[in-house]
């Protein structure tokens, strides 16, 4: 098999330092990465990252060594919010970061601006120098910086809305304090503020945020072999076995998956996750209650109150107006082509968005879908969606000058949209 070849330079994401887990040479990544292979020794390598990174800026090297140094927290999200209102749903690009500190002073910065995206960042480890501030809530310092725009927008809050596609992590931005004045540690520049004299580091809310990230090894579990993917591929395959693994913890777990049988040995095979869920409270187990809740133009045939119903989400991340068509053209064509446990030398796509994400974007797909939309979004809003069943399914495109498109699903995906997607 083969992959599409994305361009990581064009990438915007953070650039982060770490180290090959085989030789301990020196390797500069893109945020995104999560397969990697070492330029020195060749060793493939997972990246696993339990619950969110954790990163810090280096301290500028001119600062006084004879400082305090202490690091102070911003959540930092990225990724897209659906906000669905009863007038439709809308979606909006987010790259935002807000400081952890509920009571801090103003003139501390509230955002840490092009920081990210200019400078290199470093995981925490335990062997970090300095005192680090303990984060306040992700929810409360986004729901500060999420009033600030809604006041500035002039918006109206939605009925509900969802994340897709999100990363968030903690970054810790230095500071030192000299003399009982307070510095930035990047820019050796002091933050007009009044300490107290009688300051005590450490009296202030102090933690240690490490969590070592996790390389796992870019062999097969099953047979051995080097697994194969791109430098952002959720999902590595083995072509000598033909399974699929993705990163668990501290190891890699087979992904049930199945490929639709293309037609041509030029077709693109495209992964997207197959979804069967319950909706509770709401009765939707059938196609038939889909097509009632959708007002669907179709009459309504005895079969289909038995037909299981399966959401479909792209498992690549792609703009947000092309997702949300992706994921209700699916709804209400219900594919289901004979499948195969088989990978081909087609080329194929890596999988980018995770089936956790993809469930969340059950409530955003029916949003679009409902109608009349005042009757059926606030109960949707309340809703909890329970996973049934998830499967891999890579569908056959043909490869047109300018766009992948489906003769089966009449589906289009535009090769430029696909090329810019690692910038989401």
């Amino acid at each position: 098999m083969r992959f599409f070849v994305i361009n990581v330079e064009k990438s915007i994401s953070f650039k982060v330092e770490h180290q090959c887990p085989q030789c301990g040479a020196p390797i500069t990544l893109g945020e995104e990465t999560l397969f990697f292979v070492c330029g020195f020794c060749r060793v493939r390598s997972c990246i696993s990252q339990k619950g969110f990174a954790r990163y810090f800026f280096p301290l500028s090297p001119h600062a006084p060594a004879e400082s305090d140094l202490v690091y102070l927290p911003y959540w930092r999200f990225k990724g897209v919010r659906y906000a669905c209102h009863f007038s439709g749903v809308t979606p909006r690009f987010l790259d935002n970061s807000a400081l952890a500190m509920e009571e801090a002073p103003i003139q501390i910065p509230f955002s840490l601006g092009f920081r990210s995206q200019a400078l290199p960042l470093k995981l925490v480890s335990s062997q970090t120098p300095g005192k680090f501030i303990r984060p306040g809530e992700f929810k409360t310092s986004f729901h500060i910086l999420e009033k600030r725009g809604q006041s500035a927008r002039n918006l109206q809050p939605p009925v509900f809305q969802e994340d897709i596609g999100e990363t968030k992590s903690l970054i810790y931005a230095p500071f030192y304090v000299q003399n009982h004045r307070l510095f930035d540690g990047i820019l050796n520049k002091e933050i007009p503020i009044n300490l107290p004299g009688d300051l005590d580091m450490n009296a202030l809310p102090l933690c240690r945020p490490e969590k070592e990230t996790t390389f796992i090894s870019g062999l097969c579990p099953n047979c051995g072999q080097n697994l194969e993917g791109q430098f952002n591929s959720l999902v590595l395959v083995c072509p000598n076995c033909q399974t699929l693994w993705q990163a668990r913890g501290n190891k890699l777990g087979k992904i049930k998956y199945g490929c639709a049988i293309p037609c041509k040995s030029d077709d693109v095979m495209i992964p997207f996750w197959k979804i069967r869920a319950s909706i509770p409270p709401i009765p939707l187990s059938s196609y038939a209650d889909l097509a009632r809740m959708a007002n669907l133009p179709k009459a309504i045939r005895p079969e289909w109150e038995t037909q299981n119903l399966y959401f479909w989400a792209p498992a690549f991340k792609i703009r947000p107006n092309v997702f949300l068509g992706l994921t209700t053209t699916l709804a209400i064509a219900q594919p289901d082509p004979p499948l195969e446990k088989k990978i081909r030398k087609n080329i194929h796509l890596p999988v980018t968005l995770p089936s956790s994400e993809a469930i969340q974007s059950i409530k955003i797909t029916l949003a679009s879908l409902v109608r009349p939309a005042k009757d059926h979004l606030p109960p949707l809003a309340q809703a909890s969606i329970v996973p049934k069943e998830i499967c891999l399914v890579f569908l056959p495109f043909e490869p047109q000058h300018h766009e992948y498109f489906h003769p089966g699903l009449n589906v289009t995906i535009h090769k430029n949209t696909l090329a810019l997607s690692d910038n989401l």
